[in-house]
């Protein structure tokens, strides 16, 4: 869990000013934000995250890339992911498919393990084709879904969020609006003091700074992209600056030389996304960690997809 202090996220509602705990912890990796004018960046404060699409990949695979002193290379894992639902009587709740219901299902086979090697585990939430979205919520849709969310805060490091495939101003729910995005952030952050992430991609942009000072980490969503300038007031020592797609061609030289840019000018850490069931982005993985001077190996073991569908 990250630690938090008594700075203040307002939250206008009905007239009344709801004062909620944000950020201010000593790293983005040991969760929380850090006074870039003080930080230097090093490996053990640089985050190293993996998005795991669990429908074709089982997650304990982030957990078999190691560096020389027998730690993970990876920090974060993400789930990606559970989605954001609305029915068409307007209820809006959180929807597992058979992948991640067996997986948040049976923590202590897919979750703990990586939990037990340091590695932060994070509920990845998208957006599900319904109309309802992180977007354009009430905040009545609002309090059921993070209701929702909070339900696995004994499970789960964290959630993060990616607000992709909503499909907003369709199936009677309203387009997407300028402050729903942080309304749920600072709700959810009200309610528990679990890691919040944010992938930095189409609204996330209506951030505002009172919602960014609850966020732990944010992703710049382009892929194979690389940008110092997040879209939401967000710090740069808890951004990733570079979102390397392990699904495409990328050139391992690219890949140290963009970490290399991402230490230097002190920011958070990366973001790698769809990580293989075999080590075959090994290599890329290795170019990262040369970026410190370091190398990752391969245990070996590789764990099928045994869950679900």
């Amino acid at each position: 869990m990250r630690n938090r202090f008594m700075a203040v996220c307002t939250l206008m509602a009905a007239a009344a000013m709801v004062f909620v705990s944000c950020k201010d912890a000593e790293d983005p990796i040991a969760q929380g934000t850090v006074d870039q004018t003080t930080r230097a960046t090093s490996f053990d404060n640089f985050a190293r995250v993996v998005y795991v699409e669990v429908n074709d990949v089982n997650p304990l695979n982030a957990g078999e890339y190691l560096l020389p002193d027998g730690k993970p290379f990876f920090t974060h894992v993400i789930l990606f992911a559970s989605n954001i639902r609305g029915d068409a009587n307007g209820n809006v709740h959180n929807y597992n498919n058979p992948n991640n219901a067996a997986i948040l299902g049976n923590p202590t086979k897919y979750i703990a393990p990586l939990q037990a090697k340091g590695i932060k585990v994070l509920m990845g939430n998208l957006g599900d084709h319904t109309g309802a979205g992180f977007s354009n919520l009430t905040a009545a849709q609002i309090d059921s879904y993070t209701d929702d969310l909070v339900a696995y805060a004994n499970i789960v490091d964290g959630y993060d969020f990616d607000d992709e495939w909503a499909e907003y101003d369709t199936r009677g729910y309203p387009d997407a609006n300028n402050h729903s995005y942080s309304d749920l952030i600072i709700a959810l952050n009200g309610k528990t003091d679990k890691l919040i992430t944010i992938f930095d991609w189409t609204y996330a942009s209506a951030i505002s700074s009172t919602a960014a000072a609850c966020v732990d980490l944010a992703y710049q969503g382009g892929l194979n992209g690389y940008s110092l300038t997040p879209s939401f007031p967000i710090p740069l020592a808890r951004y990733c600056p570079y979102f390397c797609n392990l699904t495409q061609p990328h050139p391992d030289a690219v890949v140290k030389s963009r970490v290399t840019s991402s230490k230097d000018a002190n920011a958070g850490g990366v973001c790698f996304f769809n990580l293989p069931m075999q080590p075959t982005s090994l290599s890329k993985f290795n170019a990262a960690a040369q970026a410190f001077g370091l190398t990752v190996t391969h245990t070996g073991t590789t764990y099928p997809k045994d869950y679900g569908n």
